[in-house]
């Protein structure tokens, strides 16, 4: 009986991530086992790891913004003009 039951299909977030040879392999034999795709699987593990660790949980609750995607900062790069000489100075 597998520990993860079939895919119910839902609105997904792309992520990419690396993955050790062998995780993978057992990965995508564990979605063919379940008819399900190695997302879910992903998926799926990972909710039950958060569920069962206490010290993340706590984290969270500390840290309620920790899962936000950074926010990107502005940078001014100045604009680079010729001069009548023509050589490039900074704006």
């Amino acid at each position: 009986m597998p520990r993860i039951e079939k895919e119910d299909k839902r609105e997904e977030e792309a992520l990419r991530v690396r993955l050790n040879p062998g995780v993978a392999e057992q990965l995508k034999a564990y979605a063919k086992f379940i008819d399900s795709s190695e997302g879910y699987i992903v998926n799926a593990a990972l909710q039950r790891l958060f569920a069962a660790d206490k010290d993340f949980k706590e984290f969270v609750e500390a840290h309620p913004d920790a899962g936000e995607p950074d926010k990107p900062v502005a940078v001014r790069v100045p604009r680079r003009r010729k001069s009548e000489s023509g050589e490039m100075s900074a704006a």
